[in-house]
């Protein structure tokens, strides 16, 4: 997005606060204002939406200092700087906040802040539901434009920044007299000196940069600050959860989805099995009434066997030519069922077993296939609810 919110928080909540709206795109501005107090960030809330907000805080809250630090062992030495710098603090180790910045050499910037500061500021933008980006001291937001220094009037104060990581807050009633002591403890003379104010210092070479509203001084020089005090234990969580919000209503209803097709596959698959097993039951059944045989091990050789064993007598068409005309007779006499049968391919003759409920369906089912067939009937024996008897057919 190319539009970005700034803000600049007071030190104490009755401490007005400023903000602007850029526009890199376009390059120009889009809104700004000055609110009266901290609790007057919540009319910004609508404002920062998904733009990126960028923080600056007063430098008279922060001390900005250096600490020499020889480059190796640095990991280890960083860990130290509480320590290091003990002596030249006045309040405890630890109830502050250190900031490593830019090193020069073997001098490292430094910024220090109090934890109940930080607590403050962030609890203002809680409260108003703006998260930023990142916090950063407002002098050190003043761009060098090559200079030494760079120096700004902001309100009742001026913004001095003395080198890449370091500078101060004065108030504008000493900053004239203190500036020049400043310029003549440097070893550098002449110092140079970008200013975005009106300025003449003894002392000090002064290069006038283009006085534009100081809010947008400050915007455009912190896209570079050297340091980012929302760092250790107040650097910004990752919004994976944010994102991942997004997505689960979606992943949800995709899982459940996805859940169901497996089961609904799953019951699939058991009715089939079930339905296939329930299948090779009756093709067993049927089997051992065909082929008059009680042991059954696997249904699709056994046939095959039978097929090459008919096939190789000879008569395998004539088999299943006998077998379709006897069609006509078992479905008119559907009590009547063959319980073996036996084909004589070198005699064309087919030997059947048969039950029935009674004499006259065999002598129905006699006169039903005689068009086909000339049948020879052998004795009928009748048991107590079923009549038994064996057929031989041979093809007319």
């Amino acid at each position: 997005m190319s539009e970005r919110l700034f803000i600049r928080l007071g030190r104490s909540a009755e401490q007005s606060c400023s903000w602007l709206v850029w526009s890199e795109q376009e390059q120009e501005i889009i809104a700004s204002g000055e609110l009266s107090d901290a609790q007057g960030l919540s009319t910004l809330t609508e404002r920062a939406g998904n733009r990126p907000v960028d923080i600056l805080v007063p430098a008279s809250a922060i001390t900005l200092t250096s600490v020499q630090l020889p480059e190796k062992g640095q990991r280890q030495a960083l860990k130290a700087l509480p320590f290091m710098l003990e002596e030249t603090l006045a309040e405890n180790v630890d109830e502050l906040h250190f900031v490593p910045g830019p090193r020069n050499g073997e001098s490292l910037s430094v910024a220090v802040v109090a934890h109940e500061q930080m607590q403050t500021w962030l609890s203002w933008l809680s409260e108003a539901g703006i998260k930023a980006r990142q916090l950063v001291p407002d002098c050190l937001a003043l761009p060098l434009q090559e200079c030494q220094w760079a120096a700004m009037k902001f309100g009742p104060d001026y913004l001095l920044r003395t080198s890449t990581g370091s500078g101060v807050s004065l108030d504008a009633s000493w900053f004239q007299a203190a500036l020049p002591r400043l310029a003549e403890a440097q070893e550098e003379t002449p110092i140079t000196l970008a200013s975005y104010s009106d300025l003449d210092i003894q002392g000090v070479e002064v290069k006038p940069q283009p006085l534009d509203l100081p809010m947008l001084v400050l915007a455009k020089g912190i896209l570079n600050a050297p340091l980012n005090l929302l760092s250790g234990i107040y650097t910004p969580k990752r919004e994976y959860s944010k994102h991942l919000l997004l997505w689960r209503n979606a992943a949800i209803v995709i899982l459940v989805a996805l859940v169901l097709a497996l089961v609904n596959k799953g019951l699939n698959i058991h009715q089939l099995n079930v339905e296939r097993e329930g299948l090779q039951q009756q093709t067993g059944e049927i089997f051992k009434q065909v082929m008059g045989s009680s042991r059954m091990v696997n249904v699709r050789s056994q046939m095959e066997s039978q097929l090459r064993t008919l096939q190789g007598a000879g008569g395998g068409m004539a088999f299943f030519t006998m077998l379709d005309d006897l069609a006509v007779g078992f479905d008119k006499v559907p009590e009547l069922k063959p319980t073996s049968l036996r084909f004589d391919g070198g005699r064309n003759e087919l030997r059947m077993q048969i039950t029935a409920k009674s004499y006259a369906q065999i002598e129905q089912f006699k006169e039903l296939i005689s068009p086909h067939f000339q049948v020879d009937s052998g004795a009928m024996n009748s048991g107590e609810d079923e009549v038994t008897s064996t057929l031989t057919l041979r093809s007319k």
